[in-house]
């Protein structure tokens, strides 16, 4: 009981920092350089470009209809740290916008908000939860398709957003520089959750 609840609360401090990178890395590095790292962040970032409700409050909206899929797929218990996750980014994305873009080099902002990103993911997933968004979707596909690597399915719909963001800025460097951070934030997170394969074959 006493080892269930430290692991519990292990889980939650776990949680709170990653949210803590995933907003870093969307208000001080993506965002505000109109880069959208793909997933429903990119969806939002998007829809703010129309609406301007705060990228943090668009991402919680999408998200209420998904985390619900959750809840009918894997129950209150995954939910709540969920829920916990995605109330954390919300008020820190939005919190942290005011401070404005930390470079307005793409390239920069690209690579270390993918990182970020992915770093921030991995440690979610490894506390046994999501931050919303596909991470539920790709949770869902996982349960009927475990041979499916995380990363590839995060590409996938990714690459979807990376071309809606193409055509919503007319920006075609912008949507290169969302690509690269897309690829990152997968590197990254793929080495954290998998580690590094070392095997090598070879043939004589």
């Amino acid at each position: 009981m006493k080892e269930a609840a430290v692991k519990n609360l292990k889980n939650y401090v776990i949680l709170t920092a990653a949210a803590v990178i995933y907003a870093v890395a969307i208000s001080l590095f993506l965002d505000p350089n109109n880069i959208a790292p793909g997933g429903v962040t990119g969806i939002s970032i998007l829809v703010n470009r129309f609406t301007k409700i705060p990228t943090g409050t668009v991402n919680m909206m999408i998200n209420i209809p998904i985390v619900l899929l959750g809840l009918w797929k894997f129950g209150w218990r995954f939910i709540c740290s969920t829920m916990y996750a995605l109330a954390l980014i919300t008020v820190f994305i939005n919190s942290l916008a005011a401070y404005g873009a930390v470079t307005d080099d793409l390239l920069i902002a690209a690579v270390i908000g993918g990182a970020l990103i992915g770093v921030a993911l991995a440690l979610v997933f490894k506390a046994g939860a999501t931050t919303g968004g596909i991470d539920i979707i790709v949770k869902v596909v996982r349960t009927k398709r475990r041979h499916i690597k995380t990363n590839i399915l995060f590409l996938a719909f990714d690459s979807m957003v990376i071309l809606a963001s193409w055509m919503v800025f007319q920006d075609l460097t912008v949507a290169f520089y969302a690509g690269i951070a897309v690829i990152t934030d997968s590197i990254v997170m793929d080495k954290i959750l998998y580690g590094s394969d070392e095997a090598k074959m070879i043939f004589v």
